[in-house]
């Protein structure tokens, strides 16, 4: 099992647009039985058929509890067991911790962190006896590279993905001598809608999808690495690129108080390249 994803019984959030609709396919052609979700019905209908058959949508949003649940228990239902969680859905928000709303703060630490949390935790008896009975498990968390450098005007969105970057640390240690591998790939930009859907833009189609795009690297590049931790002998923490793991630098004495002072002085300087780079995604005005 550990070079191979023919047959396996995978869990990917957030699989409508971007790295998780790249990881979707790859897994797919790989031979791996997809079980995705997404908050919107018709852009994962969309996404769906343009997948392999045998991939299956839900439409479900992973920061409520019910319906992470639901989609835990879809899988099983369907396929009687589950190898591997790929823990992909996010959101962020640019901008200045005094400029966001408070709704925004507590659904992106509802999405980012508590529910990468709690997934986890319902699919870890299954992942248990996935691996009892097959050799191996997984769970893949997709965090960010700025889990490990702070920088504005992604405070609180560094914040939630830090918190990942410590929960999949601690949870290796509980989890790794029973079979279940733990995952972590730490993306720096990427080319998706996520800035755009943090600041509250709906899902675009395919054919309106590019003029959203951040720039960054191709979801494609992600998905790749995501797939590779999936077939790895052993648990992973990866940047993507890898060059991006020089974002470590940022938590080193004294480069770390140089951050602080050099930063802190450019907080209107930071909200206005902000609020430009979100009004360019959205198509409004900036604020």
């Amino acid at each position: 099992m550990s070079d191979s994803l023919a047959d396996r019984v995978v869990l990917v959030t957030g699989g409508s647009a971007g790295i998780g609709r790249s990881t979707v396919a790859r897994l797919a052609a790989g031979g791996a039985r997809v079980v995705t979700c997404a908050r919107g019905g018709d852009r994962l209908a969309e996404a769906l058929a343009a997948l392999p058959d045998g991939v299956t949508g839900v439409v479900a949003d992973v920061a409520d509890a019910g319906d992470r649940a639901r989609l835990v228990d879809r899988v099983l239902d369907q396929h009687g067991r589950l190898d591997g969680v790929v823990l992909n859905a996010g959101l962020g928000w640019a901008g200045l911790v005094e400029d966001m709303p408070g709704e925004v703060v507590e659904g992106m630490v509802a999405l980012n962190l508590t529910g990468v949390i709690e997934l986890t935790r319902l699919a870890l008896p299954h992942l248990f006896a996935a691996a009892a009975q097959r050799g191996r498990a997984d769970v893949v968390t997709v965090a960010s590279a700025a889990a490990w450098s702070q920088v504005p005007p992604l405070t609180v969105y560094s914040a939630t993905k830090a918190g990942v970057q410590g929960f999949v640390k601690g949870l290796r240690r509980e989890v790794t001598a029973r079979g279940v591998r733990v995952h972590t790939v730490n993306p720096g930009p990427v080319a998706t809608e996520w800035l755009a859907r943090g600041h509250g833009a709906p899902p675009a189609s395919d054919a309106d999808a590019p003029d959203r795009l951040s720039r960054g690297i191709s979801s494609e590049r992600v998905a790749a690495q995501i797939g590779r931790s999936l077939t790895s002998p052993w648990s992973r923490t990866v940047a993507v690129p890898r060059w991006m793991g020089l974002a470590r630098l940022g938590e080193v004495p004294p480069v770390d108080r140089a951050l602080d002072l050099l930063l802190s002085r450019q907080a209107d300087r930071i909200r206005r390249i902000a609020a430009r780079s979100v009004a360019v995604r959205t198509g409004r005005p900036p604020a």
